[in-house]
């Protein structure tokens, strides 16, 4: 099995939340005239004020590497943990190469709407010139002996630290 996927893309990830503190108005009913808000219907709602740029924090946003839309930990975790060693996600024991491209935006006049020949934009992937030669080998079957893991990110890392707070 081949794991194929883009990084170094600054990725959201994770969202801070307040709770709202509903108007007891509206809550009995209200009057007509009133026109209700997000904040008098929602429970929580997403808390703009947390900016902690140390750890990748603005506007109650957390991001991290990626692919712009899909998270680092979300692409690569299962490929280089899960389905390695664990019998009972890979109960066959398949062989699981992981091949991360890294972005590399680059301006075509040709093709100014793509990231360029390099792009490892979670849509852009799909002309990027070393994914889709990689993708032509494995469904060609050729010169598949050659493609071995290829990992540029801290996927690695990362995923030995949840296996170990997992295993506790």
């Amino acid at each position: 099995m081949y794991c194929l996927y883009g990084v170094g893309i600054e990725t959201e990830r994770a969202y801070y939340y307040r709770k709202t503190i509903p108007d007891s108005n509206i809550l009995n009913g209200g009057s007509d005239d009133e026109i209700p808000t997000y904040e008098t219907h929602l429970p929580y709602i997403m808390d703009a004020s947390v900016n902690e740029p140390e750890r990748h924090v603005h506007f109650g946003t957390r991001s991290s590497d990626g692919d712009v839309s899909v998270p680092l930990i979300s692409l690569g975790y299962m490929c280089v943990d899960k389905w390695q060693n664990s019998k009972t996600l890979n109960p066959s024991n398949i062989n699981i190469t992981t091949r991360e491209y890294k972005h590399r935006e680059e301006f075509q006049v040709n093709d100014p709407m793509r990231g360029g020949p390099h792009s490892a934009d979670h849509v852009d992937i799909l002309g990027n010139v070393d994914a889709v030669t990689d993708l032509l080998k494995i469904v060609t079957d050729f010169e598949t002996d050659g493609l071995e893991d290829h990992i540029v990110s801290d996927i690695v890392p990362i995923s030995q630290k949840i296996s170990k707070h997992n295993a506790l």
